[in-house]
């Protein structure tokens, strides 16, 4: 009996020991290849954001500008034509600046995925581990078989 009892326990400990799970949220929130990623991506929409600024106060200054009560009818239709056509320009630049953003952004966490996918596969191979599951989809987990900073290790290393 004794025999069967340290069979089936040597089974379930080897058992146990080809199961990890990897914390997702930590690797987003630790991750400074992740970091890098996000801050390249925030320098792209602040490029947008000024270029849109600029836009903006300039029919801001178009439109006080039309206000003045000594321009001629002449002038202010000038204005008004000016101000239509910037308007146009500027729902082109944010609907452009909506377009590429989005591309870019789920460029970005499609490539981020992959690399976060092949670090765990690296880490798994190396434990030899039969599955990786995502922390947070478990109910209980012993802290023996979280893999993340492994993870975040082989991750951060990537170029």
């Amino acid at each position: 009996m004794r025999k069967v009892l340290a069979l089936l326990t040597l089974l379930s400990l080897s058992y146990a020991l080809e199961y990890a799970c990897v914390d997702t949220e930590r690797i987003v929130r630790e991750s400074k290849f992740i970091a890098k990623t996000q801050a390249r991506f925030k320098k792209e929409v602040q490029v947008y954001q000024k270029k849109i600024e600029r836009k903006q106060k300039e029919l801001q200054r178009l439109l006080k500008e039309l206000e003045n009560k000594a321009l001629s009818e002449q002038a202010r239709e000038k204005k008004l034509r000016q101000i239509r056509k910037l308007e146009r320009e500027l729902r082109t630049l944010q609907e452009e600046a909506q377009a590429k953003l989005g591309d870019k952004k789920a460029q970005l966490e499609k490539m981020v995925l992959q690399k976060v996918i092949k670090a765990t596969e690296q880490v798994a191979k190396k434990k030899k581990l039969k599955a990786v599951f995502d922390c947070a989809a478990l109910i209980y987990k012993d802290p023996s078989l979280d893999v993340t900073t492994e993870v975040l290790k082989v991750l951060d290393a990537q170029k």
